[in-house]
Parts: structure tokens; C-alpha cells; sequence
């Protein structure tokens, strides 16, 4: 298994456990992010030496993270600021394109998953969702399909 494999693979678990704790708490201890900043970061440094990424298309992947944390600076909160650095952090591993169909699908699943609960009047117009767990799918589905 090369590194990209294994950089994946901590990538779905991470994830995996942030969906978990979002779903719970409805919240992302700041330190699992911070140990998926620094994990990431530290693994794709080692790859970019050794030739198999580029510290541009890190940071191309961050950008759509960085503009969720602009958004949720300006809503107020409405989007949730650790779902915006997840999406930054998951911009490191997989780069623009990825991380843009990645939060494309998360955000047509979260619609189409919000449109069920206020068809069956299951929740209302001001319930929250946790968005990470649709972050995992995404992610799932890029592995999958892009």
C-alpha cells in the first residue's frame, strides 16, 4: 500500500470519527481537528519530498474550506466553523476538484436528506443537522466515483 492509500484510508477513518462525535454533540472537539490539521499536514509534507504531491494543490484543495470559514464568519455561525476547516483539511488530501465534488455531493445529500425531514414533518425550517457525516459520504462517493 502506498502513501496516498494510507493518507486516504486515516482520512475516512478521521472522518469517520468526527461524523460520530458531530452526530452526538453536534459539535467537533477542536482537538480531533487540530490532530487532523497536524497529522495531514505532517504526512503530505513527507509526500510532497518525495515527489508525490504539490504544496499548490494543498493549498488549491484548502481554498473551498477557507471561503466556508469566511461564510460562517458572516452568517454568524450558520455554517458551522469546524465543518469549514474539515473541508479545509480534507482540501489538503484531495486537492480542488476533489474537494469541490466532495462538497458538492455533501451538499445535495444534506438538501435532499433536509428536504425528507421537512416533507414528513420530522424537523422544522430552524432544526440543525450535522453536516460531517454528509462530509463522509461526499468523501466516499469522490473515492468511489472521481
Amino acid at each position: 500500500m502506498n502513501q496516498l492509500h494510507i493518507t486516504y484510508t486515516i482520512l475516512f477513518l478521521w472522518l469517520l470519527l468526527c461524523s460520530i462525535q458531530d452526530i452526538k454533540k453536534k459539535k467537533i472537539n477542536i482537538y480531533l481537528i487540530l490532530a487532523g490539521l497536524a497529522g495531514f499536514f505532517v504526512l503530505l509534507i513527507s509526500m510532497t519530498w518525495n515527489g508525490e504531491f504539490n504544496f499548490l494543490f494543498c493549498l488549491g484543495g484548502m481554498s473551498l474550506g477557507l471561503i466556508l470559514l469566511c461564510l460562517s464568519f458572516i452568517t454568524k455561525g450558520q455554517i458551522g466553523t469546524g465543518d469549514g476547516l474539515i473541508v479545509c483539511i480534507t482540501g489538503l488530501c484531495l486537492g480542488f476538484s476533489r474537494n469541490a465534488m466532495l462538497l458538492a455531493v455533501s451538499l445535495l445529500a444534506s438538501a435532499i436528506f433536509s428536504i425528507v425531514l421537512l416533507t414528513f414533518k420530522l424537523a422544522g425550517r430552524k432544526k440543525t443537522i450535522p453536516f460531517v457525516p454528509f462530509l463522509l459520504f461526499g468523501y466516499m462517493g469522490v473515492l468511489l466515483f472521481g
